[in-house]
């Protein structure tokens, strides 16, 4: 997902949408199902990241910037998520 205002763009499998909200109010409702803040105007599903090269994110279309905040928090997420599902 992606904030632009107050416009959230949901990225799918079945294709784009946009809904008006908050990324803060979506992140509570989708946190428990491992979606992460990687910076102030992304929350990406764990499940689809392919890997991380430095600050940069890597999703099957996407690359997406970490931002230096919250890089330490993002991968020490990420990493327990993998040590999780064993990948």
């Amino acid at each position: 997902m992606e904030i632009s205002g107050h416009t959230i763009l949901y990225h799918t499998a079945h294709g784009d949408f946009e809904a008006y909200d908050s990324l803060r109010n979506v992140e509570s409702k989708l946190g428990a199902y491992n979606f992460v803040k990687c910076n102030s105007c992304y929350l990406v599903n764990l499940a689809y990241v392919d890997g991380v090269e430095g600050f940069d994110l890597l999703l099957k279309d996407y690359r997406l910037a970490i931002s230096h905040p919250k890089k330490k928090d993002f991968m020490k997420t990420l990493n327990a998520y993998y040590g999780r599902i064993g990948k």
